[in-house]
């Protein structure tokens, strides 16, 4: 990750930080804090593509990714990274949910037990 891009994901980890401490925050329904989780997680992509072309990953891996986006952040199908630049946007996005207290079980990355699809 260049410097650049780290300066990025830190400065969107405390904003994310400076927001889960508002009081707001404690009185939130499960759909205020999924969207609210998902507009930041639109935002972290951003940091994700600085550094994982698209044109780096499969198009069946983008459009399962863009899918989870479309649904608000919810995936009916697990997108399971199998290229080198698809497990470097997948780390990229699971390092940064993390960082921001979100849990890297929110992201929609997960393989088959056995790897088959």
């Amino acid at each position: 990750m260049s410097a650049r891009s780290s300066l990025s994901a830190l400065l969107l980890g405390f904003v994310a930080a400076a927001t889960m401490c508002s009081p707001a925050f404690a009185e939130e329904t499960r759909e205020q804090k999924r969207a609210r989780r998902c507009a930041y997680y639109q935002e972290i992509i951003r940091v994700a593509f600085e550094n994982v072309s698209r044109s780096q990953m499969r198009a069946g891996f983008v459009a399962e990714h863009d899918a989870f986006i479309k649904g608000g952040c919810f995936a009916d199908k697990a997108v399971c990274p199998k290229t080198p630049a698809e497990f470097a946007f997948a780390d990229i996005l699971t390092m940064l949910t993390v960082s921001a207290n979100m849990g890297s079980t929110f992201t929609p990355f997960r393989c088959p037990a056995g790897g088959s699809d």
